[in-house]
């Protein structure tokens, strides 16, 4: 059986005659009407009757109300769409999720590669956290990530920059078509909004107040032809580790290229 779906009540009518006229079963859902200017949802079934040679020789029609179901549907689907939504977006900080940051690296990485253009990661890990967290609480902590996340979100104005919290007390950033030295100008950008924050933390040597270390990479040219998305993740991944092992609160940057 044909069926016309949501179409507008010209197409509706024009796609019943001419499965009438082509002796087809047929079904079609459209919305009436009513008289206080309202609409209902109407489905329309006709089933073609033959005769012993198989010719149509009359059209059976049978008319439903479907308007709550049609109402469940939009609901389903609206929920549908909430839930894909939230399947993005990390559940405490409300910022993109890891998932999401993985997707988009992928889709960046061929746009890279197919402009010749860079492409730029940052890294970033809150300092002295699992201390912050014994010393203040999970609830302290909590809010602490929250603050952060959204402090990293204002740092950033390229339409398609992106941060993402990566897990744990990490956050990490992609910055599509940045060269090395605005990926380096973000990343102190970052750490400044951070500092301006003043979240205390009493057992942090740096000014008793959060603060963050950053790992900064950059590929370019040949480097997105002959490194893997995993890997850049990883090179950014190493120069974090630099940045805390050298006192954390600094900025570590790699460049890869062919």
């Amino acid at each position: 059986m044909s069926d016309v779906g949501k179409l507008g009540s010209d197409s509706v009518v024009a796609f019943c005659v001419a499965q009438s006229q082509a002796g087809a079963d047929h079904e079609a859902d459209y919305r009436a009407l009513t008289k206080d200017n309202g609409y209902v949802w109407i489905r329309d079934v006709v089933h073609v009757v033959r005769n012993a040679q198989g010719e149509p020789e009359a059209l059976i029609g049978f008319m439903f109300g479907i308007s709550e179901q049609k109402k469940t549907e939009e609901k389903l689907l609206a929920l549908q769409k909430e839930l894909e939504a939230l399947s993005f977006k990390d559940g405490l900080t409300h910022i993109t999720n890891r998932r999401r940051f993985n997707a988009c690296l992928e889709i960046e990485w061929d746009s890279a590669r197919s402009q010749r253009q860079p492409l730029s990661i940052l890294l970033f890990d809150i300092d002295y956290f699992k201390q912050y967290n014994d010393l203040y609480g999970h609830v302290r902590g909590d809010q602490c990530l929250i603050d952060i996340a959204q402090t990293l979100n204002l740092a950033l104005d390229g339409p398609r920059d992106l941060v993402a919290r990566f897990g744990g007390e990490e956050f990490i950033v992609l910055l599509p078509q940045a060269n090395a030295e605005v990926a380096r100008k973000v990343a102190e950008r970052c750490q400044r909004l951070v500092q301006k924050q003043t979240i205390a933390h009493a057992q942090s040597p740096h000014g008793q107040h959060i603060t963050v270390s950053v790992g900064v990479g950059t590929v370019v040219a040949g480097g997105l032809e002959s490194t893997k998305p995993s890997d850049f993740i990883d090179a950014v991944d190493q120069q974090l580790y630099a940045a805390k092992r050298s006192g954390r609160n600094r900025i570590e940057m790699v460049v890869l290229s062919d």
